[in-house]
């Protein structure tokens, strides 16, 4: 609880705002932004998706008081105002699905467009990034369906993969899917695990993969 409390002043603080602050944003009195901050009082669905929406905070957790989901410090921030444009790359958003688990996808998503852009600071995306939609549980909270991720390919992943991280993998039969990547029982495979613990661990066969790509970072949370 403490640990929660802290994680929250500390994220106000780094936005420059006071509880105070927090209030107004919110609409509320202060005493209330200081007896969730305080984990005096526990967040409700309703207060938790406020807060998400507001401050780009993880709904679940405030819900559970730091017990599950993303810390704040963890949370990727918003894309960078286009008003940088100096700074600023515009990496496209594409149509492709990718899936928490290993169903096939949309059928209408096998050619690929782009639908957007968004802008990034050139400190976090580069050429060649992509931005996709996720769907499917299996990879909440911390990438919940109906959310899109910044992805980067990694052409020399059977080379050298760094285990352990977030992966999407475009496998032979043109399932993409987005997993943790852990050593498999054997050389020839990989251990592909989920976020919601609700969801069975999968072996594949290092062979099934096609292509990989490194997840950067969630940048818009949306839960469907």
């Amino acid at each position: 609880m403490e640990e929660f409390s802290q994680n929250l002043k500390n994220f106000f603080a780094g936005q420059g705002m006071t509880q105070g602050d927090v209030a107004d944003k919110l609409q509320v009195s202060r005493t209330i932004v200081t007896n969730y901050i305080n984990g005096q009082k526990a967040f409700g669905r309703k207060a938790a998706m406020k807060w998400a929406s507001e401050f780009n905070l993880d709904p679940m957790y405030l819900m559970t008081k730091g017990e599950q989901g993303i810390p704040p410090s963890q949370v990727a921030s918003p894309p960078p105002s286009t008003t940088q444009a100096d700074d600023a790359i515009f990496v496209p958003v594409i149509n492709l699905d990718v899936r928490g688990g290993l169903l096939p996808n949309a059928e209408a998503d096998t050619s690929q467009y782009v639908m957007d852009t968004m802008p990034f600071s050139r400190s976090i995306a580069c050429e060649g990034d992509v931005v996709v939609p996720v769907y499917g549980d299996s990879m909440s909270p911390r990438y919940p369906s109906g959310s899109h991720i910044l992805i980067r390919p990694l052409p020399l992943w059977r080379d050298w993969l760094e285990l352990g991280q977030s992966y999407v993998l475009e496998l032979s039969d043109w399932r993409r899917t987005i997993k943790i990547v852990r050593k498999g029982s054997t050389a020839d495979t990989y251990r592909l695990e989920c976020y919601n613990v609700d969801y069975d661990t999968t072996e594949i066969p290092k062979s099934l993969i096609e292509h990989i790509w490194q997840v950067i970072m969630c940048v818009k949370r949306e839960v469907m």
